[in-house]
């Protein structure tokens, strides 16, 4: 009859000290303590970004800085991009198709200034969002932290120069003959709910970069379609869009609520509260949706 497999000797210095075990046990009921790529309660995970808050603003504030040194123009750039698009256009619907006064354009080249700084602010946290997982794939693989520090960071560099080009706008409507008005006191209020509804656009973005890589590049052209029917180059009335339901639909678009906003404040249009009103309610059911939505992922980003 064979006898029974013999145990292998462990060496003493070797065997787990009960001290230890118990050590062990005790830092499994710590509940400090979580499984890296575990799930936990809201309160907690709101409390690591408030704790990651350093790293939310050093990393994209470099990125900023490192971008564009090796141009002649370097920073300079943040405000030329925008100035040269609205030359652009201008020349386009302008100079050459003469929108002016058509359509119920009145004054356009200040109401396309607007329109194109403003939308390109949208445009840019939402692009950039996009990538920022893929992006920083070593960060992810590398480090713990919340992972949607990754977009609110993106939105904190494309908010710091959005400031520059905010600047630029108000200049340049002024030199178009705008005159300042107290509701310009109002544009911090403005920006912050636009700056709510690029966060929510930009997690959503994300995640759905993170598993679809091609989505990146179906991102440029959506952004295209969005200058078109968000009112940022001609307006959307009864004139350009006489179907009611259609035109309803367009100015439902979050978007084209923003950029009405800040319409009303820097070249003092009518004052519409209904613009207001749905322009922070997108705001904040896209801030919330897009947060649930790419936290649920949280747990397989370390796999991009």
């Amino acid at each position: 009859m064979p006898s029974a497999p013999r145990r292998p000797v462990v060496p003493d210095d070797l065997r787990p000290h009960p001290d230890h075990r118990q050590q062990a046990v005790a830092s499994a009921a710590d509940p400090d303590l979580v499984e890296i790529g575990a799930q936990v309660g809201l309160r907690r995970y709101l409390a690591q970004l408030w704790e990651h808050r350093e790293f939310a603003l050093t990393v994209p504030l470099g990125q900023l800085q490192a971008r564009n040194q090796d141009t002649m123009l370097g920073r300079a750039w943040y405000l030329l991009n925008p100035m040269l698009l609205i030359a652009i256009y201008y020349l386009i619907f302008q100079v050459i198709l003469g929108i002016e006064g058509r359509r119920g354009v009145e004054n356009f080249l200040p109401f396309l200034t607007v329109g194109v700084i403003v939308y390109g602010y949208t445009r840019s946290s939402v692009q950039s969002g996009a990538s920022s997982v893929v992006r920083s794939r070593r960060l992810v693989r590398s480090l713990f932290f919340p992972r949607t520090i990754l977009p609110l960071g993106v939105l904190i560099a494309q908010t710091t120069t959005y400031l520059y080009a905010l600047g630029t706008m108000l200049v340049l409507v002024l030199l178009m003959g705008e005159q300042p008005s107290w509701r310009w006191l109002l544009l911090p209020v403005a920006l912050a709910i636009q700056a709510v509804l690029n966060l929510g656009l930009a997690l959503f973005a994300a995640r759905f970069t993170f598993h679809f890589r091609d989505f990146s590049n179906l991102l440029p052209f959506v952004l295209r379609l969005g200058l078109y029917v968000s009112g940022v180059i001609i307006p959307i009335n009864d004139q350009l869009v006489p179907q009611d339901p259609l035109r309803w639909l367009l100015q439902a678009n979050p978007v084209y609520n923003v950029l009405e906003m800040n319409r009303q404040l820097v070249l003092g249009t009518s004052f519409e509260p209904r613009v207001w009103i749905v322009g922070t309610l997108w705001a904040a059911v896209l801030l919330v949706a897009g947060f649930v939505y790419f936290r649920r992922a949280e747990d397989r980003y370390s796999g991009v």
